[in-house]
């Protein structure tokens, strides 16, 4: 925690709660889609939802920040009851996203689409499967069909991750010390 800056613990708690404020507007949604097909909600949103996360990884450019990220929103979901809580399992829900994209980070740098595009993925199909297997308790061919919606909707998170950063970078929001990972 000590190295984080405030302004890098204001941005994480910022974008943490912009991701958990518009999942109540999106997943009723999706859920339209994926409850007749009993496949978990959270695998066709959740690459909406997980973009946050990664911008947060890619904007405070630090390790530990996407952790810190789903531990924030686990503990805001867990205690004031949001939208799609799962009691104290919300904490290990929203934080294991964090820490394998945290492992993504590790092996694969930069900020290109690719890069983006596989955190977003990992994120989102860890989040998918703790759900479908621990909450859901989905047969094998379900969770094979979430997995799949889980690739799907990351890669879409992915690219919208690349548009807000470009039009961030646009309108000179992102310092350019912050442009790009190490």
């Amino acid at each position: 925690m000590k190295n984080f800056t405030p302004h890098d613990l204001i941005l994480i708690a910022c974008l943490s709660a912009i991701g958990l404020a518009i999942k109540p507007i999106i997943n009723p949604m999706i859920h339209i889609v994926t409850s007749a097909i009993r496949v978990p909600g959270g695998s066709l949103s959740g690459g909406f939802l997980m973009m946050w996360m990664v911008l947060a990884r890619v904007l405070v450019n630090k390790p530990g920040s996407a952790l810190l990220f789903g531990v924030a929103q686990g503990l805001t979901v867990m205690l004031l009851g949001f939208f799609g809580s799962h009691g104290v399992f919300s904490i290990v829900s929203y934080a294991l996203p964090g820490l394998v994209l945290e492992a993504v980070a590790l092996i694969i740098k930069g900020r290109s689409l690719f890069t983006l595009c596989a955190y977003c993925v990992m994120a989102n199909i860890t989040g998918t499967m703790l759900v479908a297997i621990f909450i859901m308790q989905l047969p094998q061919l379900l969770m094979v069909i979430a997995g799949f919606t889980a690739i799907l909707s990351g890669m879409m998170g992915g690219w919208l991750t690349q548009m807000v950063l470009v039009k961030l970078e646009k309108v000179d929001i992102i310092p350019k010390d912050k442009r790009r990972i190490e």
